[in-house]
C-alpha cells in the first residue's frame, strides 16, 4: 500500500496517517516494532529502498513513514526515487507525508496511479471556507451546529483546525444528547469568543482615546478569570493585525485582498480594518514598542503582570 499524503493541512493529514496506521492491521503492541520514520536529510533511493524492504518483526506488516522526503528531490533524483517505489513488497505500507503541497508536474504524482499510489492533498481551508469546515466536522462526531454558531467559531478562532476541532468536540460534549450546537452554547462555552469580543471593544475605546472605558474593557477580563498573560498575547495580536491590515490597505489592497493574504474571516477582517483607521503608522510603531516594553517588564519582574497591563492600557490610550 502507497500513499503520498501532501498539503499545509498538518491536523488532517496526520489524521490520515493515523488511520492509514491503523487500517494497515498492524498489531499495536508490535507498532514501535514494525513502524520506521524517515527524516534523513539525505534522500537516496538506496535508504528508502533498505527502508521498505526489511522484513516485518513478528508480524505481517511493516509501516514506513518518509517525512518531507519527495518535496526534497528534483528531476533525476526524484525520478529515480519514484522508480524504486514499484519494488515495495506487499508487506510494507509506505506513506509520503508532505508538510506542503507538491507540484502535479512531480514525478511522484506524475506516475501514482500507473504505480497504485494513493494520493490525498490536504489544502487549509480559506476564511470563508471554514465555517463549512466546522458544520462537516461536527457532522462527522454524529452532531450538528447551525450556521451563526459555526461563523461565531470561525470569526474568532480563525484556521486553527486543531483549535476548532478541540472547541467542537467540547461543544457535543456540553450539548449532550442534543447534539445540536447553537451560537448560544458557543457563547457560554468557548471563552476565547467572549474574551475576543472583549478585545476588540477595548482596543475600539483605546483608538477612540477614552482611557476609561478601555481600563473598564480590561478589567471585565481580568474579573472574568482571563490570565493577565493570555489577556496580553490577545492585545499583541491584535496590534500586529492592525500593523499589518494597515500597511495592506495602505497599499490599496482590498478588504477582501486582505482577509485572503492573512488568512482571517471577512468579517474579523472588516472589523480590524475600520479599527486601522483610528492608528497613523506612526502611532502603531510606538504601540508596538510599548507592547515589547511591556512584555519585557513582566517577564523581568519589574511589575506585576495586572498591573503592567493597567499602564500599558493607559499609555495606548495616549497615542
Amino acid at each position: 500500500m502507497l500513499y503520498i499524503l501532501h498539503g499545509e493541512n498538518e491536523f488532517q493529514r496526520q489524521e490520515a496517517v493515523r488511520a492509514i496506521i491503523g487500517k494497515s492491521g498492524l498489531a499495536p503492541d508490535l507498532r514501535d516494532y514494525n513502524t520506521e520514520i524517515l527524516t534523513d536529510a539525505t534522500v537516496t533511493p538506496g535508504r528508502l529502498r533498505q527502508a521498505f524492504s526489511t522484513i516485518p518483526f513478528l508480524g505481517d506488516v511493516r509501516v514506513v513513514i518518509a517525512r518531507e522526503w519527495l518535496s526534497k528531490v528534483r528531476g533525476r533524483s526524484a525520478e529515480e526515487l519514484v522508480a524504486t517505489l514499484g519494488d515495495v513488497p506487499p508487506t510494507t505500507w509506505l506513506i509520503f507525508d508532505e508538510g506542503k503541497s507538491l507540484s502535479l508536474k512531480h514525478p511522484a504524482l506524475a506516475q501514482a496511479k500507473h504505480l497504485n499510489v494513493q494520493v490525498h492533498h490536504f489544502a487549509l481551508p480559506n476564511p470563508r471556507e471554514l465555517p463549512t469546515w466546522i458544520i462537516q466536522r461536527a457532522q462527522a462526531y454524529g452532531g450538528r451546529i447551525d450556521t451563526r454558531a459555526a461563523a461565531l467559531l470561525a470569526q474568532n478562532i480563525g484556521g486553527n483546525l486543531r483549535l476548532l476541532d478541540q472547541e467542537i468536540r467540547k461543544l457535543l460534549l456540553y450539548t449532550g444528547d442534543r447534539k445540536d450546537i447553537t451560537s448560544e452554547d458557543v457563547q457560554i462555552m468557548v471563552p476565547y469568543v467572549q474574551s475576543a469580543d472583549v478585545i476588540f471593544q477595548m482596543v475600539d475605546a483605546v483608538g477612540q482615546r477614552d482611557a476609561r472605558q478601555a481600563a473598564s474593557y480590561l478589567h471585565r477580563l481580568l474579573e472574568v478569570g482571563e490570565h493577565p498573560l493570555g489577556i496580553f498575547g490577545m492585545v499583541v495580536r491584535q496590534f500586529r493585525l492592525l500593523i499589518q491590515v494597515r500597511w495592506l490597505s495602505d497599499r490599496r489592497h482590498t478588504q477582501q485582498q486582505i482577509a485572503t493574504r492573512l488568512k482571517l474571516h471577512p468579517f474579523v477582517a472588516r472589523k480590524i480594518h475600520a479599527q486601522s483607521d483610528q492608528f497613523n503608522p506612526a502611532q502603531l510603531r510606538v504601540a508596538y514598542r510599548l507592547l515589547m516594553e511591556t512584555d519585557l517588564a513582566i517577564k523581568r519582574g519589574q511589575m506585576p503582570a495586572e498591573s503592567a497591563l493597567d499602564v500599558l492600557v493607559a499609555q495606548l490610550t495616549r497615542l
